[in-house]
C-alpha cells in the first residue's frame, strides 16, 4: 500500500486572499493617495491666494505718502473673507508685513475607509509679504 501523502488542498485558496488583498490594499493607496496629494494642493493653493488678497490690505495714509505698511485688521478680513466665498476656513495671522495663512480641508476616501476611516484632514500654510513695487 502507498502512503498518503502531505494534502496541500486550501493551500491556493489562503495565497489568492492573500494577493487579492494586496492588490486591493495598493490600489487604495494609489487612489486615496492621489485624492490626499489633490487635496494638499488645493489648500496650499487656496492659503496662498489667500494670503495675497490679505498682503494687498495696505493703511491709506502711508500708501498715499509711498510707503508699504499692512492694516492688520484689512489684511485679515480680506483673507477670511476670500476662503470664506470658497467655502472653506482657515486661520490668518498679520505680523508686521507679512500674512500667514493656515487652510484645513476635509478630503473624503474613496477605498481605505476601512483602514483609516471616512475622511482624512490636511492643511497647509502660506506666508505672504507685502512689498513696494517698481513704479510701471
Amino acid at each position: 500500500m502507498r502512503a498518503r501523502a502531505h494534502s496541500e488542498r486550501g493551500i491556493a485558496t489562503v495565497w489568492s486572499v492573500v494577493v487579492v488583498g494586496a492588490c486591493f490594499l495598493m490600489i487604495g493607496l494609489v487612489l486615496d493617495g492621489g485624492v490626499i496629494l489633490r487635496a494638499r494642493s488645493e489648500a496650499f493653493s487656496l492659503a496662498g491666494a489667500a494670503a495675497r488678497v490679505g498682503a494687498q490690505e495696505l493703511e491709506s495714509d502711508a500708501a498715499a505718502q509711498g510707503a508699504v505698511v499692512l492694516d492688520p485688521v484689512g489684511a485679515r478680513a480680506a483673507a477670511l473673507e476670500y476662503l470664506r466665498q470658497r467655502g472653506a476656513s482657515g486661520d490668518v495671522t498679520v505680523l508686521g508685513d507679512e500674512v500667514t495663512v493656515t487652510v484645513t480641508l476635509t478630503t473624503e476616501l474613496q477605498m481605505l475607509r476601512v483602514a483609516s476611516g471616512r475622511s482624512v484632514e490636511v492643511s497647509a500654510t502660506a506666508t505672504v509679504a507685502a512689498i513696494k513695487g517698481a513704479a510701471p
